[in-house]
């Protein structure tokens, strides 16, 4: 049975700074929170995990990305195909040009190649201009014989070598403009899907669209690997290079076949990658004329046609009319802005959303105002919204107590005496007392209480406004560990009392793996690892999470001697990330994983390797 989402996170990006100095605080994080659970958010100090509950909660300014509560947009901004379409372009046409100067520096270093090579294996002079060979004048011999040391002759001295370093920087800066399509296409596919389960943009018309953003997917995963060869046959030439330098090559006509084998797969790589890189191009250009509206759409259109005039594929030009005749439809964007769903929340539903959605902060002494006393600070949220006790069911519950504990039939009262100033005192009175407070408590004032003391005031005042949805935001951290259990049990007493959803808020995964449902590992603004608790813990992933469980004290001291703790060293155990990139995959049922393929692939026999073990014992 399918579980209910109360809250949808997608593609959440919280930066701060401008420029240079700009700092991703949270990456463009998706995640779903099932009704009725607690979901428990982990990681180190910094990492971004109070960011992402402020977010929820409409403190922090969100600079992308959408919140959805109940289905219905809650914060952040609705996803705008257009725009998205927008920067796949900008990225596409960046590449391109990177691509051009790679075609430049690679004729000339081909050039130069076999300059070098015609000098010192056949002792003649290549004419750069007329691509001839000839005798030099002077008669001196240029050969270099075999067995000499090649770095005597300076074969590879970067002053006449400096195009390569052009190319390397210029398939890394593809290489970064293809991990960002990857983000941008991953993003319009997955919102692309949610369309088709919402029902609201014409089926053919969506049909098609998720057809051409298929279709540049594809292509940018091919682009991908063949960026990734041409990168790593670059290190390659460098090694042989450095080899060079190190006087490990002691035959010339070894060194330029070793060369020219390599310079080979990079020119063929590079040719394969310029052929589709255009094909993506002219598949982005199509996924940007289907989604467009008002005059860019005309100027799709007269592009459209322009290529119908000059093509004589057939099956070309069916696909060009089969795209004019679903532009001639409602576009994707101008339904959504008619769709409640994909609307921003006027200011009512806004007053509403801060009813269904509270906070218990981290520090319970500065989320206090230390100038009100107890009963004020949990009236101010019934005092913003009456409705909360000017009702007929807690009229009654008030009126049912107080006539249980007054028998005397004149003081009685009813529905039609009633003053709801009572009520609302009952109200607070009770939920005071529910979170082991005392009556006489209400006219003291925050700085007269311990830390565990305010903390319990803190989760009454976000209880007395009857939520369905609390972010707990480390709401243990300051307190004593003797008080840690108490405000533990008293969250989950009340999730079963009121049928609560949390989200909690936690850097210590031993106190978060006895109250959430499910754990969320963040680090530096990713979640790096997803499952549930139990299988979290017997089953870690993620080298982070690894890392964070080994520094879990152990209750016992010799356990705790033995205990090896594990260090998180990113740049070494994710070396590889620049020519195979991380995805955010299902490695099994409900467990997933930020890795790439090789990651997974160890993991995948890791695992064979503990099941072949399992069934021989």
């Amino acid at each position: 049975m399918a579980k209910d989402s109360i809250v949808k996170v997608r593609d959440l990006l919280i930066e701060y700074g401008h420029g240079k100095n700009k700092v991703s605080a949270v990456k463009e994080v998706s995640f779903d929170i099932y009704k009725g659970e607690t979901f428990g958010l982990v990681g180190e100090s910094g990492s971004g995990k109070s960011t992402i509950g402020k977010a929820l909660m409409g403190i922090e300014p969100i600079n992308d990305g959408t919140i959805y509560y109940q289905d219905t947009l809650a914060f952040g901004k609705a996803p705008n195909l257009i725009k998205m379409n927008e920067k796949m372009e900008h990225h596409i046409k960046v590449m391109k040009l990177n691509q051009t100067a790679i075609t430049k520096a690679l004729e000339i270093y081909s050039e130069e190649y076999k300059r070098v090579y015609f000098k010192y294996i056949e002792g003649r002079y290549y004419d750069l201009k007329s691509k001839e060979t000839v005798e030099y004048s002077d008669n001196k011999i240029r050969k270099i014989e075999e067995g000499l040391d090649l770095k005597d002759h300076k074969l590879v001295s970067k002053s006449k070598d400096p195009k390569l370093k052009l190319v390397e920087d210029a398939v890394r800066e593809i290489i970064k403009r293809i991990l960002k399509l990857y983000k941008l296409q991953d993003k319009s596919l997955a919102f692309l899907k949610m369309l088709k389960e919402d029902g609201i943009i014409n089926p053919e018309l969506l049909k098609k669209v998720n057809e051409l953003h298929s279709k540049t997917n594809k292509l940018t995963v091919k682009i991908r690997k063949s960026e990734s060869k041409m990168y790593l046959t670059i290190q390659e030439i460098e090694k042989v290079r450095n080899d060079v330098r190190k006087g490990k090559y002691k035959s010339v006509k070894r060194f330029f076949f070793d060369l020219g084998k390599l310079l080979e797969v990079l020119i063929a790589e590079h040719k394969l990658v310029s052929s589709m890189i255009s094909d993506l191009k002219q598949a982005q250009k199509l996924s940007s004329a289907i989604v467009s509206t008002g005059r860019d759409k005309k100027q799709w259109l007269k592009w459209i046609d322009e290529k119908i005039a000059t093509i004589d594929d057939k099956s070309k030009v069916a696909e060009f009319e089969l795209i004019k005749e679903l532009m001639s439809i409602e576009s994707i964007q101008k339904t959504l802005e008619k769709s409640p769903k994909y609307s921003l929340p006027t200011s009512s539903e806004r007053h509403e959303l801060k009813k269904q959605m509270q906070m218990i902060f981290q520090d319970p002494a500065s989320s206090l105002n230390d100038r009100m006393p107890v009963e004020e600070i949990i009236a101010e949220g019934l005092d913003n919204f009456p409705e909360l006790y000017k009702n007929e069911q807690a009229a009654q519950t008030y009126i049912d107590w107080f006539n249980s504990n007054n028998p005397d039939k004149v003081g009685k009262i009813t529905l039609e005496n009633i003053r709801y100033q009572k009520v609302k005192q009952f109200l607070i009175l009770q939920l005071l007392t529910t979170v082991g407070m005392l009556p006489e408590h209400l006219s003291r004032y925050p700085h007269e209480f311990s830390g565990g003391q305010r903390q319990r005031i803190g989760i009454a005042r976000a209880l007395v406004m009857k939520p369905s949805f609390v972010v707990c935001d480390e709401p243990i951290s300051a307190l004593d560990v003797s008080i840690r259990a108490q405000v533990i049990n008293l969250l989950a007493k009340f999730q079963l009392e009121f049928d609560l959803t949390y989200i909690f808020i936690a850097h210590d995964l031993s106190v978060v793996r006895f109250i959430a449902n499910r754990i969320a590992v963040i680090y530096r603004g990713d979640i790096v690892e997803l499952a549930d608790a139990d299988e979290l813990f017997n089953n870690p992933l993620h080298p982070y999470t690894k890392s964070l469980l080994s520094a879990v004290p152990l209750p016992d001291p010799d356990l705790e001697k033995k205990k090896k703790s594990i260090k998180y060293k990113p740049e070494e155990q994710h070396f590889d990330y620049i020519t195979d990139s991380p995805k955010w995959i299902e490695v099994q049922k409900g467990h997933f994983i930020l890795a790439n393929e090789r990651e997974v692939s160890e993991i995948k026999s890791e695992k064979r390797k503990i099941k072949k073990i399992e069934k021989g014992a």
